[in-house]
């Protein structure tokens, strides 16, 4: 099959697991607001969902909302600082992975349009622009905008749309979350799993990836060298 698009995940595939810092964010951003800690974080991870599907469109709106419902006014000054917060932390886990840029750079080379697919919260496509990745794809895809998520086919189907291209001619890479891979498959893309360290250590979160039988990676330098074989 003669591929045209590469279209990729973003945590656990471009960049890492976003985990290693949460939990000092957290702390930062319950202190900041002047909040209790328990009952704050209870409140936000039920409100992950609501995060990630578009229910807020703006930091502001989600911190608002927790808040809110906790019974808490929250000041200007607080806002700001636990905004300030949010991204920063969310900037430390846009770091690209190694060689993922060199990866990017050489697809593109060769003639592959690049597109994203990320289930995210609205911090995500807030800093897109500003990370190394922009200037590589020609679209991304983001829940919290888009306001579908994976394995939703339609969010496969909007990437296509924004490409143009058809499914049958893409490659999806993903670590295998909410098992997008077969979502994909489905539709007529080439998935193919990178199983890294992150996938190896939580199973459970990437229960796809340990079952998963079609074509995969360890690492995405070698990516480009499967299409190739597969030309």
């Amino acid at each position: 099959m003669n591929y045209n698009a590469v279209i990729f995940d973003l945590f656990g595939t471009l960049v890492d697991d976003f985990v290693s810092g949460v939990g000092q964010m957290n702390t930062e951003l319950a202190t900041a607001l002047g909040v209790p800690f328990e009952p704050f974080m209870q409140l936000w991870r039920e409100t992950a969902e609501m995060r990630s599907s578009g229910a807020f469109q703006t930091v502001e709106a989600s911190i608002e909302h927790v808040c809110a419902v906790m019974g808490m006014h929250i000041g200007t000054e607080q806002m700001r600082k636990a905004v300030e917060i949010r991204l920063h932390y969310t900037r430390r886990a846009l770091e690209p992975r190694p060689n993922a840029l060199t990866t990017l750079t050489q697809l593109k080379t060769t003639g592959y349009k690049l597109g994203l697919v990320s289930n995210c919260s609205i911090e995500i496509p807030i800093l897109w622009p500003e990370t190394p990745f922009g200037e590589f794809f020609d679209d991304a895809i983001f829940s919290s905008r888009a306001s579908l998520k994976k394995p939703d086919p339609r969010i496969f189907q909007l990437a296509c749309r924004h490409l143009g291209v058809v499914p049958e001619s893409c490659v999806y890479v993903a670590d295998g979350e909410n098992h997008e891979l077969a979502a994909a498959a489905k539709l007529g893309f080439r998935s193919i799993l990178i199983r890294t360290a992150s996938v190896r250590r939580n199973t459970k979160l990437h229960q796809e990836a340990d079952e998963w039988q079609g074509a995969s990676i360890a690492a995405l330098p070698e990516l480009p060298g499967l299409l190739h074989e597969e030309f």
